[in-house]
C-alpha cells in the first residue's frame, strides 16, 4: 500500500471545503492482495485484488458559530456512504487543468474523534474508507 502524506493541501469532503481546519491529511492507496499459490510452490505467490483507499485527516476544533464548523458536519456523516473526498496536494490553482493534480473516491466516514490535552487547542482526527470510484 502506498502512503502520501500531505502538509499543505486542499481537501474537500462531500463538497465542504476543510482545508482552513486541517493541519494533516493521509492518503493510503493500495490493493489486497491474494495468494494465488499452488501445489509446488517454494514461495507465496500473489496477485492484485481489490483496490483500496483510506483517507485520515487531522485538524483543530472550530467553535465558531457563524462560519461552517467541519466538527458538526463530520460527526453528522459517520457511516453514510458515498461521500465524496477530494485532495489536491498543491492546492488548486485557478485556471489548472494539469492531469494528476489532484485525487477524488467515494468513501463511508469510519470516525470522528475530538479530544487533546489541557493547555493545548482541541484536535479531531477524521478518518473515511473507499467505496468506490468518485463519479
Amino acid at each position: 500500500m502506498s502512503t502520501l502524506v500531505y502538509k499543505n493541501a486542499d481537501v474537500f469532503f462531500a463538497g465542504l471545503d476543510l482545508s482552513a481546519q486541517l493541519n494533516e491529511t493521509t492518503l493510503d492507496y493500495g490493493a489486497e492482495m491474494l495468494d494465488a499459490t499452488t501445489f509446488g510452490q517454494t514461495t507465496r505467490i500473489r496477485t492484485g485484488g481489490l483496490k483500496t483507499d483510506r483517507v485520515s485527516m487531522r485538524g483543530f476544533w472550530d467553535a465558531d458559530t457563524v462560519s461552517f464548523q467541519p466538527d458538526l458536519t463530520l460527526f453528522e456523516e459517520i457511516g453514510v456512504d458515498d461521500r465524496v473526498v477530494t485532495l489536491f496536494p498543491d492546492g488548486i490553482t485557478e485556471g489548472s487543468t494539469g492531469a494528476g493534480s489532484g485525487y477524488a473516491f467515494k468513501v463511508v466516514a469510519m470516525s470522528y474523534v475530538p479530544g487533546g490535552t489541557v493547555g493545548e487547542l482541541l484536535a479531531f482526527s477524521f478518518t473515511a474508507e473507499g467505496r468506490g470510484i468518485a463519479a
